[in-house]
């Protein structure tokens, strides 16, 4: 009854909504994607932003955030998402991708409810675990994450946000313009497939002798293999419980294999032609997909600590994505 809700609500203010969706590709294709600011960056922002208005995970920075950003204006802001709020709160409906954590398994449209969940849990653990927490946190490819403006109470660690220089002045200037505190925050400039950016993390003040936990998440599918790997084995000469947080796509769906050769040329296309980005690496998730990943970041020097599938390993199906954390020794 609540979905059905939803729906009608949704198709009652429809032309706003579709007016929001003209100005946000409008805002994507003319300044976002010249200035080469990260596209794909908005769609956790976004998924984010609906997930506080629906009450189920709160993230009030990302929320102030939205209506500050290239592509997230404010018209696009009172267009979808507040539109969207409305049809939640006169519906009730929170479900689908305004779940969280969401289901087990996962689908298309919980994937990032699931994805988000699973690396709050981590960042949680080691921010505040009673045993060597994490003193630094380094988030890779930061986009407009905003998990350093709302720590774990009782967390002490030095945030570092690493990212592309046009992404990360687009996000300060929104953080500035909403009104946001970041001075705790340094602010990294690397392009990971160019550079290494640890060396660029050493000249920002990061420090080498304390445990440190790095979230690297939504970025592994956009990068070249020995980018992947290189920042694996940077990672080992981290202090004991360090630990490298990641998600990577099914090596069948990037090299379109069975079961996902539709639907990865149609993510191929629809990435390269709605972002201009392109999905380069992947690792196989066929089972035993926990081996798999563990022979790699082994051979790298690091511990598999945890993994988890958004679908089953059972044939014919196989996970479509993984999400991991590894650590130090």
């Amino acid at each position: 009854m609540r979905l059905l809700l939803f729906i009608l609500i949704s198709i009652i203010l429809s032309p706003i909504l579709i007016i929001g969706l003209i100005v946000y590709t409008y805002r994507l294709r003319r300044f976002s994607i010249p200035q080469k600011i990260s596209g794909t960056a908005n769609e956790p922002h976004g998924a984010r932003v609906l997930m506080h208005v629906a009450g189920t995970r709160k993230d009030s920075v990302a929320y102030a955030l939205c209506g500050h950003l290239p592509v997230y204006s404010l018209a696009v802001r009172y267009c979808m998402i507040e539109v969207f709020h409305l049809a939640c709160l006169l519906s009730g409906y929170k479900g689908s991708f305004f779940s969280y954590p969401g289901p087990r398994p996962s689908t298309l449209m919980t994937f990032i409810s699931h994805r988000t969940s699973f690396f709050d849990d981590a960042i949680n653990d080691a921010l505040t675990r009673a045993d060597n927490p994490a003193r630094q946190f380094v988030v890779l490819g930061a986009g407009f994450d905003t998990r350093c403006y709302d720590l774990p109470t009782g967390a002490d660690v030095k945030c570092f946000e690493v990212d592309m220089a046009p992404t990360l002045n687009a996000k300060i200037a929104g953080l500035r313009s909403a009104g946001i505190p970041h001075d705790h925050v340094t602010f990294v400039e690397t392009d990971f497939n160019q550079q290494i950016w640890f060396d660029a993390l050493l000249e920002a003040g990061f420090d080498t002798s304390l445990t440190t936990f790095i979230l690297w998440e939504g970025v592994t599918m956009y990068l070249n293999e020995d980018a992947v790997l290189d920042t694996f084995r940077l990672a080992v000469g981290l202090p004991a419980g360090s630990e490298i947080s990641f998600d990577y796509f099914s090596g069948e769906l990037i090299n379109l294999e069975p079961p996902y050769e539709k639907i990865g040329a149609r993510m191929m296309k629809q990435v390269v032609k709605y972002y201009e980005e392109e999905l380069l690496y992947g690792i196989s998730t066929r089972k035993p997909a926990r081996e798999k990943l563990e022979k790699i970041v082994n051979e790298c020097g690091l511990q598999l600590c945890t993994l988890e599938h958004t679908q089953t390993e059972e044939p014919p199906m196989i996970p479509m994505s993984c999400f991991a954390v590894a650590r130090t020794d």
